[in-house]
């Protein structure tokens, strides 16, 4: 709406010689002919008037001394700062009241097209009415579509436009009609009702959403979203959103929804309000923006993004574009502080499993820490030692829980060999873990384990030009040769330790370029070799392939090889292609490995352009193991410089928590998309829930390879870290 509002602002303009007489701006007057008679002054032909800001030409100007009143008549044009183009039969100003009156204008904002016709515009200095008019980016002789309104009132001092009975145009067919609509003239973010949203779903009926936008400062807001299902219930989210420094901002989101109790009984549902709280916050610097000296040796930041509910609906039920679709709902708090030798980080995790009725058996980390000593000198450059601590508290209020110590000392010895050709280096690793078990039912040892190992690694970085492309080879090969290795008490299969065995490691990357330095091929390859007959020979042997074709095609491949196992544990493939006519994307990702989540899973989506205007698109998201299609779609796009719109029919799968646990139901929409440049759009969709997928298809959820779906599902830590 803001291009739409800026052609009100323009109307300013029309009043110039007003301001001009205010603000002692001077302005220059050529004619072909100038006429003066008493109080009257006339001027004809090639009328041109501009300053530094505005262009005026005309076919003929009539000035009064007296009155202070100029008439431009015939071919009325005004060109205002590069931006906007002014055009009308008649313009008449009143320089002593700072009025004026036009008629058959036009107006038009250069890059965005968006135009107004108005039979009449009349104004003084706070407020602008135009009457009979209409508005669209389209080509004003024949416009795909026009909003068309018998009265626009714009207050300049309100800063808002009044329309009345605006009436919107598909071609010549009216759509739409309303009694009255305003909305804000400027980009600052103003309270007021936002888009409603309006949907259609067999089990659910209406739809209604309203959001209502309360913004009393600039450095936080709050969005009410009521909504109403007619067969299903009702329900508000609200979000409070803030920014309490230049370097932090967050939101807090509140939300429930009441099902009807005939819903709930015909669905079988676990509950019958769908509640919880999310909170999420970010700060890039909460404590070294207070450090004076040396500040850009320390950098912290604050992680906090958390959600708390009671079901999976509590998420499914925000908005309608967005649905959950994998059962862990995983909220985490870090903090990390890095100095120059030092690195400290504080994280904890909580999970909540949506297909249980109870979580008091599912793991959590409630908090972990890590201190790192980063490299330092030890006597000489080539000698090097580093520190880690790290600390994990693994807690659960039903079954075993542990608390974990990890300490890690390794020293280093580097020597560069044949002209720094290769590099040599060695190094010795002390490594000790300590857990103390937390569950007092359970009759198990605390484990103690201590080892200690030498590394070598001989690598060399290898870069060769030839006559049509670059190569540049970077290959190691490091020794793991483990020492003293000592254990005592019960090991549980949730706690990681350091085991490291007896074993080479290979690297080798590949990468070329051709002579413009566009890189073209990667190719990375590791393997491990075991020595132990007890142990497993070979570790799995992994390759990946990153094949740039043409700037329109990209190949991915990557491979991992189980001598264990004597097959590929895992597959991950996927192919981009793009042109002026296509757009294709599929990914491929198997996995099969005892012990491991089997995964058979792709996902594809392709566009292609029929002419000028239309597309079809289509896509797949399919399970080969559980045979299910987790989401299918069709679809036609249309596009123009001034309009656009998307049909498709979509099938899809979404969880819900029934007493029985966790379901899913299958879906079957329409929807409809349409955008118009500049001013908006609106959405529609049509719903129909079918067959219970979960009867069909078992616990199909736990194996779907896709995050939640959420605006705030990114990787959201802090500096990277892992724990």
């Amino acid at each position: 709406m803001h291009r739409f509002a800026a052609v009100f602002i323009s109307l300013q303009i029309f009043i110039f010689f007003a301001y001009a007489s205010q603000k002692e701006q001077r302005y220059t007057i050529y004619a072909s002919k100038i006429k003066s008679q008493g109080d009257i002054v006339r001027a004809q032909g090639d009328i041109v008037i501009y300053n530094d800001e505005s262009v005026f030409s005309a076919n003929e100007a009539i000035y009064n001394k007296k009155s202070q009143i100029i008439t431009l008549k015939g071919g009325v044009t005004l060109f205002f700062n590069d931006k906007m183009i002014n055009k009308s039969d008649y313009i008449r100003f009143n320089l002593k009241k700072g009025t004026f009156l036009a008629s058959n204008v036009f107006m038009k904002e250069i890059g965005s097209d968006i135009w107004i016709k108005s039979k009449k515009v009349k104004a003084d200095k706070n407020n602008y009415k135009i009457k009979k008019a209409s508005l669209s980016s389209c080509p004003s002789k024949h416009p795909d579509w026009q909003v068309k309104f018998s009265t626009a009132h714009f207050h300049k001092d309100k800063e808002y436009v009044s329309l009345y009975n605006p009436r919107f145009y598909l071609g010549k067919v009216p759509i739409l009609y309303l009694p009255w609509v305003a909305f804000p003239t400027i980009d600052e973010r103003r309270s007021g009702l936002l888009r409603p949203l309006i949907g259609f779903e067999n089990s659910e009926n209406l739809l209604f959403m309203q959001p209502i936008f309360y913004a009393p400062s600039l450095s936080w807001d709050i969005q009410f979203n009521p909504q109403i299902r007619l067969d299903r219930g009702v329900g508000l989210y609200t979000t409070f959103r803030f920014a309490d420094s230049p370097y932090s901002k967050g939101h807090i989101r509140v939300g429930f929804f009441n099902e009807k109790s005939a819903y709930v009984k015909k669905h079988n549902l676990e509950n019958s309000v769908h509640k919880g709280i999310s909170f999420y916050y970010k700060n890039e610097a909460v404590f070294t923006k207070y450090i004076k000296e040396n500040p850009y040796d320390y950098k912290d930041g604050l992680l906090a993004d958390i959600t708390l509910l009671n079901d999976i609906d509590y998420i499914n039920l925000k908005d309608d574009r967005k649905y959950a679709v994998n059962k862990l709902v995983t909220s985490r708090l870090n903090y990390y502080m890095s100095g120059y030798q030092d690195y400290f980080g504080a994280y904890a995790r909580y999970f909540i499993d949506t297909q249980k009725l109870s979580n008091a058996d599912t793991m959590q980390t409630l908090p972990s820490l890590q201190y790192h000593q980063f490299s330092q000198i030890l006597g000489s450059n080539n000698f090097l030692y580093s520190i880690d601590y790290k600390f994990k508290n693994s807690y659960r209020r039903e079954g075993l829980g542990a608390r974990q110590h990890e300490f890690s000392l390794p020293f280093v010895f580097t020597m560069p060999l044949f002209e720094n050709l290769l590099n040599f280096s060695i190094s010795e690793n002390l490594y000790y873990s300590q857990v103390n078990y937390t569950d007092k039912n359970a009759s198990v040892e605390n484990a103690r384990y201590f080892s200690n190992y030498h590394s070598l690694v001989l690598d060399t970085d290898l870069m060769k030009k030839y006559s049509l492309f670059s190569h540049n080879l970077q290959a190691s090969v490091s020794f793991t040769i483990p020492s003293i290795n000592k254990k005592k008490g019960y090991f549980a299969d949730f706690i990681p330790f350091n085991l490291e065995k007896k074993s080479i490691n290979f690297k080798l990357n590949n990468y070329f370029y051709d002579n413009n330095g566009y890189g073209f091929l990667i190719d990375r390859f590791t393997q491990k070799y075991y020595y132990k007959k007890e142990d497993k020979l070979y570790n799995e042997a992994e390759n990946e392939i990153i094949y740039l074709y043409s700037k329109n095609l990209t190949l991915r491949n990557t491979l991992i090889y189980s001598y264990e196992y004597k097959k590929l544990k895992k597959i991950q493939s996927g192919i981009r292609y793009h042109d002026d006519y296509n757009n294709l994307r599929i990914d491929h990702t198997y996995k099969n490995a005892p012990n491991e989540t089997k995964i058979n899973f792709i996902s594809g989506d392709y566009e292609r352009v029929v002419d000028k205007y239309y597309s079809l698109l289509g896509g797949l998201d399919y399970d080969f193991d559980n045979s299910f299609t987790k989401e299918w779609r069709l679809g036609v796009n249309m596009k123009k410089k001034c309009w656009s719109y998307e049909i498709k029919y979509k099938e899809s799968i979404t969880p819900s928590l029934t007493s029985a646990g966790a379901e899913s139901i299958r879906k079957r929409g329409i929807y409809l998309i349409v955008k118009f440049a500049h001013i908006g759009g609106i959405k529609y969709k049509y719903i129909k829930d079918i067959e219970n997928a979960q009867k069909q298809n078992g616990d199909i959820l736990q194996n779907l390879p896709i995050p939640i779906d959420d605006e705030n599902d990114q990787n959201h830590d802090l500096n990277n870290t892992s724990i």
